[in-house]
C-alpha cells in the first residue's frame, strides 16, 4: 500500500519502501516535486516541514541499495550530484536562496558496502559559523562546511585513499568563496572533512579557501592536460583594499596544486596557455 506525505497546502503520493515493490523512477518524480515546492514556498513554519521531508525522505530511498546506481537525472536540476568514481559514494548538495544574497545550504552522502550490499546516509548540517578555524580543522556531518561540490578526485597518501572535492560557496552579500578540502573516512566509515594534504605559502592546511567578490566569477578546476588543480590568482582592485577579500578579482594569472607524494604542492604562475 502506497503511504501519503502530507504537508499543509501540498499533498504526495509515497510508495512503500519494500524492495520488490521499490522503482527508482517513482521515488525521483516524488523527490523533484519536492524540490520544486521547496523552491517557491516562502519562509515559516510550512518551509521547515518540507525541508525535514525532503530529507526523511531522500534518507528513507538513499539507505536501499537500489538507489545507489541510479541517476536520479530530474534531480540534477535542483541539485549536485557528484560521484566518487570508485563506487565508494555519492554526495548529494544544494542551495535553497533565502534572498539575492542569502542562501541555505544543505547536503548529505550516501555510502555504498559492497560486501554486504547496504548503503549509508549522513546527514550534512552546515556549521560554517561553528568552525573557528577553517583552515586547520577537521569535522564530521554536523559540522559541514557548507560547499556546493562540483569536481571529486581520487587520491593516496600512504595507504590511506582520500577525495579531493571542489566547490562553491555563498559567503555573503559581498563575496562568495571557492573551497579545495580533502573528505576521508574513519574506521567506522563516517565522513570527515579536512585533512593537512595542503601545502601552501601559509604552509600545511586542511582546506583551501578563495574568498572573492561576489560580483566576478573565478576558476577552479582540475586541469588533465597539466593534471593540476588550477585556479585564477586574485588580487585586490586597488592596492589599499589588500585587506578585505570582497574586493579580490581574478587577475589573469593562474596559479594551482599539484599532487606529488600524498600531497597537493602549491605552484605559481602557470601557463595555462592552449590547455
Amino acid at each position: 500500500m502506497y503511504r501519503l506525505l502530507i504537508i499543509v497546502g501540498f499533498t504526495l503520493t509515497i510508495q512503500p519502501l519494500l524492495s520488490q515493490d521499490y522503482i527508482p523512477s517513482i521515488a525521483e518524480d516524488s523527490l523533484y516535486r519536492l524540490f520544486e515546492q521547496y523552491q517557491v514556498m516562502q519562509t515559516g513554519p510550512q518551509r521547515g516541514e518540507l525541508n525535514i521531508a525532503i530529507f526523511t525522505y531522500m534518507q528513507e530511498n538513499l539507505v536501499l541499495p537500489e538507489t545507489f546506481e541510479y541517476r536520479f537525472d530530474s534531480l540534477r536540476k535542483r541539485a549536485g550530484i557528484l560521484e566518487s568514481g570508485d563506487g565508494l559514494f555519492r554526495i548529494f548538495t544544494w542551495n535553497i536562496p533565502i534572498s539575492a544574497w542569502e542562501h541555505e545550504l544543505h547536503g548529505l552522502i550516501q555510502v555504498y558496502d559492497k560486501e554486504s550490499n547496504t548503503c549509508a546516509v549522513h546527514i550534512l548540517h552546515n556549521g560554517i559559523e561553528e568552525i573557528p578555524d577553517l583552515i586547520h580543522s577537521v569535522t564530521g556531518p554536523g559540522m559541514w562546511p557548507g560547499v556546493l561540490y562540483y569536481d571529486v578526485l581520487r587520491k593516496k597518501k600512504g595507504k590511506q585513499v582520500y577525495y579531493t572535492l571542489m566547490g562553491f560557496s555563498f559567503h555573503d552579500r559581498w563575496s562568495d568563496k571557492k573551497i579545495i578540502e580533502a573528505l576521508h573516512f574513519d574506521e567506522n566509515m563516517n565522513p570527515l572533512f579536512g585533512k593537512p594534504v595542503f601545502n601552501t605559502p601559509e604552509g600545511i592546511q586542511h582546506r583551501v579557501v578563495f574568498e572573492y567578490s561576489g560580483d566576478v566569477a573565478m576558476n577552479l578546476r582540475y586541469n588533465p592536460d597539466l593534471k593540476m588543480i588550477v585556479y585564477d590568482h586574485l588580487e585586490p582592485i586597488e592596492p589599499e583594499l589588500a585587506a578585505h577579500p570582497r574586493f579580490y578579482a581574478p587577475d589573469f594569472s593562474y596559479d594551482g596544486y599539484k599532487f606529488r607524494k600524498g600531497m597537493w604542492e602549491f605552484r605559481s604562475d602557470l601557463d595555462v596557455r592552449n590547455r
